[in-house]
């Protein structure tokens, strides 16, 4: 599931940068060949009809599973009912660091196939990109990391750390992939994981600014009925206090809600840097906490996703109750998909909404809640992958956000392992768009830079000494 944020940012490296051990590595791999073989392999992943429900994974794994296979690469199945499983595989290391999880999912959503302009299972390579469903979120990336295995494979280099691709099932519907993994964790143990969750961004906050977002964090969910009472009757005769209108005047005061905005310190992070990078007036606002609260509060409140990034939000995305017009039933109701900051919980949330809608005759029943949680930007997975975003590139800055959507990386934080959420692509808002739309796709220009940043930052931390992860800062502070 794709997300839109909170920012933090990291200055991208000086040209005169010294080179590292991966970098001769990367020089030895067949760069002319590569490209094609991994558009190739993901036109071929996309028209694998994965959508979920019901999912049929199973012959997306079997597909990876066989490319795998075929370059020596041990995997293993991991089941989940008819036409579903996981695919887990590995690379040897020598165990000096713990496993790195390349994590992905390859189910996707419906698509309504009259809308695109090519067929969203063909998987077409057309106009400079590769079309089809998933391309974005997220078979993009799982081709990205199966060609790094397949390359780090090829390049025979030794690891200082087991190297597991996860390609989980289900996680646009109920999550059951990961749960499956995370009950074999034993088996697989990693530190560090890469995910879903941001891209590198053109001119999102400074025009000619790539804006490469790695998320470090994710909002709880919190789905719940909002659900209103009253004597069922006969459709012809209006009588006030029945279920509808409770609900109605339920409704108008939820839309009357205040959001409390959190400053968080990754986002008056980003902000600070971000400014440092644009210079002038615009940036040294932005370098500022007490002029960005001052000065940048109403515009950051009028965008759909900083307003999001900045408050506990509460989303009426549907409505249940009546099945005939001449009955008036018993009870009607809403339902809410809200979204947690870091610190914040469900009870705390629907006590607000309690005494906002303040009726007797309304009830709040929780269907679904999960807290937020985040890793520590401070690590050498995450700085290897911030620097290899924005290498070779101008007014390029990476760093870490908070996601206001759900990813599976919300099931390994809780493990103990520093996941990080990066597809890294650049891409523009068009594009970003076409994600759960319609004609989505992938640039074949993005394929080989993609390739380069996962596959070297993976080298960068996997074939040689590594500092330990320092101190996670506290995102929970200045709210």
């Amino acid at each position: 599931m794709l997300a839109l944020l909170a920012f933090a940012f990291a200055r991208s490296l000086p040209s005169d940068a010294p080179a590292r051990p991966a970098d001769r590595l990367l020089e030895q791999v067949d760069w002319a060949a590569a490209t094609p073989e991994l558009t190739r392999l993901l036109s071929e992943l996309l028209q694998i009809e994965s959508v979920n429900p019901p999912g049929n994974e199973r012959a997306a794994v079997d597909y990876l599973d066989r490319v795998l296979q075929a370059e020596g690469i041990v995997t293993e199945l991991v089941p989940l009912e008819d036409g579903r499983a996981s695919l887990i595989a590995r690379l040897p290391g020598t165990g000096d660091q713990q496993p790195l999880c390349l994590l992905s999912h390859v189910d996707v959503v419906p698509a309504e196939a009259d809308r695109w302009k090519v067929s969203p299972f063909s998987g077409e390579v057309k106009e400079g990109f590769v079309w089809g469903r998933g391309a974005l979120d997220m078979k993009g990336m799982t081709a990205l990391e199966v060609m790094t295995m397949i390359q780090i494979k090829r390049l025979g280099v030794p690891l200082n750390r087991q190297l597991v691709l996860l390609a989980v099932a289900d996680e646009e519907v109920d999550s059951k992939g990961i749960d499956s993994v995370v009950k074999l964790w034993d088996r697989v143990n990693c530190s560090h994981s890469i995910n879903e969750g941001g891209y590198g961004l053109q001119d999102l906050f400074i025009k000619g600014q790539t804006f490469h977002a790695i998320s470090v964090a994710e909002k709880g969910a919190v789905w719940m009925k909002m659900i209103a009472s009253g004597a069922p009757g006969h459709g012809s005769t209006p009588v006030p206090g029945r279920a509808p209108e409770v609900l109605t005047r339920a409704l108008q005061r939820l839309a009357q809600r205040k959001d409390v905005v959190h400053w968080n310190p990754v986002l008056m992070e980003s902000f600070r840097r971000v400014g440092a990078e644009g210079g002038g007036l615009s940036g040294a606002i932005l370098q500022n906490p007490f002029l960005v609260k001052l000065l940048v509060r109403d515009r950051l409140m009028k965008n759909p996703p900083t307003h999001a990034a900045l408050t506990n939000t509460v989303n009426v995305t549907g409505f249940f109750g009546g099945k005939q017009p001449n009955v008036v039933p018993s009870e009607v109701g809403a339902v809410l998909d809200c979204r947690i900051l870091p610190g914040e919980t469900a009870e705390a949330l629907v006590a607000e909404l309690v005494a906002l809608v303040d009726d007797p005759a309304i009830r709040f029943e929780i269907t679904s809640s999960t807290l937020a949680n985040a890793s520590t930007w401070d690590d050498p997975f995450f700085r290897a992958l911030a620097d290899r975003a924005v290498l070779g590139q101008e007014h390029a800055v990476a760093g870490p956000i908070v996601s206001i959507g759900y990813t599976d990386s919300q099931a390994l934080r809780p493990l103990g392992v520093h996941a990080y959420g990066y597809v890294p692509f650049v891409i523009d808002g068009e594009l970003l768009a076409t994600a759960h739309g319609d004609n989505e796709r992938v640039p074949v220009s993005e394929l080989e830079p993609g390739l380069r940043r996962l596959l070297g930052a993976v080298l960068d931390v996997s074939t040689g000494r590594e500092d330990g992860p320092r101190a996670a800062p506290n995102v929970e502070q200045a709210r």
